[in-house]
Protein backbone atom coordinates (compact mmCIF):
# COMPACT_ATOMS: atom_id res chain seq x y z
CA UNK A 1 0.00 0.00 0.00
CA UNK A 2 1.10 3.55 -0.61
CA UNK A 3 0.26 6.91 0.86
CA UNK A 4 -0.31 10.33 -0.58
CA UNK A 5 2.74 12.32 0.46
CA UNK A 6 4.76 15.37 -0.35
CA UNK A 7 8.00 13.39 -0.57
CA UNK A 8 9.20 9.79 -0.42
CA UNK A 9 9.03 8.27 3.02
CA UNK A 10 6.49 10.75 4.41
CA UNK A 11 3.58 9.34 6.35
CA UNK A 12 0.20 10.79 5.49
CA UNK A 13 -3.39 9.77 4.85
CA UNK A 14 -5.34 8.74 2.85
CA UNK A 15 -3.90 5.46 1.66
CA UNK A 16 -4.10 4.34 -1.95
CA UNK A 17 -3.95 0.75 -3.09
CA UNK A 18 -2.22 1.07 -6.44
CA UNK A 19 -0.34 4.32 -6.66
CA UNK A 20 1.15 7.27 -4.89
CA UNK A 21 1.21 10.84 -6.07
CA UNK A 22 4.36 12.66 -5.06
CA UNK A 23 4.39 16.46 -5.14
CA UNK A 24 8.04 16.47 -6.13
CA UNK A 25 7.10 14.15 -8.96
CA UNK A 26 4.98 16.82 -10.55
CA UNK A 27 1.77 14.98 -9.72
CA UNK A 28 2.97 11.83 -11.47
CA UNK A 29 0.98 8.72 -10.66
CA UNK A 30 3.54 6.11 -9.64
CA UNK A 31 2.62 2.42 -9.32
CA UNK A 32 3.02 1.07 -5.79
CA UNK A 33 5.50 -1.66 -6.85
CA UNK A 34 7.79 1.03 -8.29
CA UNK A 35 7.53 3.05 -5.09
CA UNK A 36 8.43 0.05 -3.00
CA UNK A 37 11.49 -0.59 -5.17
CA UNK A 38 12.32 3.14 -4.96
CA UNK A 39 12.26 3.00 -1.16
CA UNK A 40 14.41 -0.14 -1.20
CA UNK A 41 16.86 1.66 -3.48
CA UNK A 42 16.99 4.62 -1.09
CA UNK A 43 17.69 2.23 1.79
CA UNK A 44 20.48 0.56 -0.19
CA UNK A 45 21.93 3.94 -1.15
CA UNK A 46 21.86 5.20 2.43
CA UNK A 47 23.60 2.03 3.61
CA UNK A 48 26.31 2.48 0.99
CA UNK A 49 25.22 -0.51 -1.11
CA UNK A 50 25.61 1.38 -4.36
CA UNK A 51 25.28 -1.44 -6.89
CA UNK A 52 22.05 -2.64 -5.27
CA UNK A 53 20.75 0.93 -5.18
CA UNK A 54 21.51 1.41 -8.88
CA UNK A 55 19.79 -1.86 -9.76
CA UNK A 56 16.74 -0.79 -7.77
CA UNK A 57 16.58 2.66 -9.33
CA UNK A 58 16.99 1.19 -12.82
CA UNK A 59 13.97 -1.01 -12.09
CA UNK A 60 12.04 2.04 -10.88
CA UNK A 61 12.59 4.06 -14.06
CA UNK A 62 11.74 0.99 -16.15
CA UNK A 63 8.44 0.60 -14.28
CA UNK A 64 7.69 4.33 -13.99
CA UNK A 65 9.58 6.18 -16.76
CA UNK A 66 7.90 9.51 -15.96
CA UNK A 67 8.78 9.47 -12.24
CA UNK A 68 11.22 12.37 -11.73
CA UNK A 69 12.42 11.21 -8.31
CA UNK A 70 13.36 7.83 -9.80
CA UNK A 71 15.50 9.52 -12.45
CA UNK A 72 17.00 11.90 -9.89
CA UNK A 73 17.93 9.05 -7.54
CA UNK A 74 19.40 7.01 -10.39
CA UNK A 75 21.35 10.03 -11.61
CA UNK A 76 22.80 10.68 -8.16
CA UNK A 77 23.69 7.00 -7.74
CA UNK A 78 25.41 6.96 -11.13
CA UNK A 79 27.29 10.14 -10.18
CA UNK A 80 28.54 8.57 -6.97
CA UNK A 81 29.60 5.55 -9.03
CA UNK A 82 31.54 7.87 -11.42
CA UNK A 83 29.25 7.06 -14.36
CA UNK A 84 29.15 10.62 -15.64
CA UNK A 85 27.09 10.43 -18.83
CA UNK A 86 24.27 8.25 -17.46
CA UNK A 87 24.20 10.49 -14.37
CA UNK A 88 23.75 13.60 -16.49
CA UNK A 89 21.11 11.90 -18.65
CA UNK A 90 18.96 10.93 -15.67
CA UNK A 91 19.40 14.19 -13.78
CA UNK A 92 18.44 16.13 -16.91
CA UNK A 93 15.46 13.82 -17.41
CA UNK A 94 14.33 14.56 -13.85
CA UNK A 95 14.48 18.31 -14.51
CA UNK A 96 12.54 17.96 -17.75
CA UNK A 97 9.85 15.84 -16.10
CA UNK A 98 9.52 18.22 -13.15
CA UNK A 99 10.80 21.66 -14.15
CA UNK A 100 9.65 23.11 -10.83
CA UNK A 101 11.57 20.56 -8.74
CA UNK A 102 14.20 22.36 -6.67
CA UNK A 103 16.12 19.21 -5.77
CA UNK A 104 16.47 18.05 -9.38
CA UNK A 105 17.93 21.37 -10.53
CA UNK A 106 20.13 21.66 -7.43
CA UNK A 107 21.59 18.16 -7.83
CA UNK A 108 22.22 18.66 -11.55
CA UNK A 109 23.89 22.03 -10.92
CA UNK A 110 25.97 20.56 -8.11
CA UNK A 111 27.11 17.76 -10.39
CA UNK A 112 28.05 20.19 -13.16
CA UNK A 113 30.16 22.14 -10.67
CA UNK A 114 31.91 18.93 -9.61
CA UNK A 115 32.63 18.22 -13.27
CA UNK A 116 34.03 21.76 -13.65
CA UNK A 117 31.33 22.71 -16.15
CA UNK A 118 30.67 25.96 -14.33
CA UNK A 119 28.41 27.67 -16.86
CA UNK A 120 25.92 24.80 -16.87
CA UNK A 121 26.17 24.65 -13.09
CA UNK A 122 25.26 28.32 -12.78
CA UNK A 123 22.36 27.87 -15.19
CA UNK A 124 20.95 25.03 -13.09
CA UNK A 125 21.46 27.00 -9.89
CA UNK A 126 19.43 29.86 -11.43
CA UNK A 127 16.67 27.36 -12.20
CA UNK A 128 16.92 25.94 -8.68
CA UNK A 129 16.52 29.46 -7.27
CA UNK A 130 13.36 29.89 -9.35
CA UNK A 131 12.00 26.73 -7.69
CA UNK A 132 12.91 27.61 -4.09
CA UNK A 133 10.10 27.27 -1.60
CA UNK A 134 12.10 28.07 1.54
CA UNK A 135 14.85 30.28 2.83
CA UNK A 136 16.91 27.17 3.55
CA UNK A 137 16.88 26.22 -0.14
CA UNK A 138 18.00 29.73 -1.11
CA UNK A 139 20.85 29.45 1.41
CA UNK A 140 21.89 26.09 -0.06
CA UNK A 141 22.09 27.59 -3.55
CA UNK A 142 23.97 30.68 -2.32
CA UNK A 143 26.48 28.53 -0.42
CA UNK A 144 27.15 26.30 -3.42
CA UNK A 145 27.62 29.31 -5.71
CA UNK A 146 30.03 30.89 -3.19
CA UNK A 147 32.04 27.66 -3.05
CA UNK A 148 32.18 27.49 -6.86
CA UNK A 149 33.30 31.10 -7.19
CA UNK A 150 36.00 30.48 -4.58
CA UNK A 151 37.15 27.37 -6.46
CA UNK A 152 37.32 29.39 -9.67
CA UNK A 153 39.58 31.97 -7.98
CA UNK A 154 42.07 29.30 -6.93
Amino acid sequence: MATVSSHPGAEAAPRLETAEILASGGGTLVPSPALEVFREGMDYFNRGELSLAITSFEQVVAQAPDFPDGHMALGVAYAVDSRVYPAIDHLERATSLAPGNFAAHFKLGQFYFKLRVAQKGYEEMARALDCCTSLEQKKMVAQLIREEKQREKN
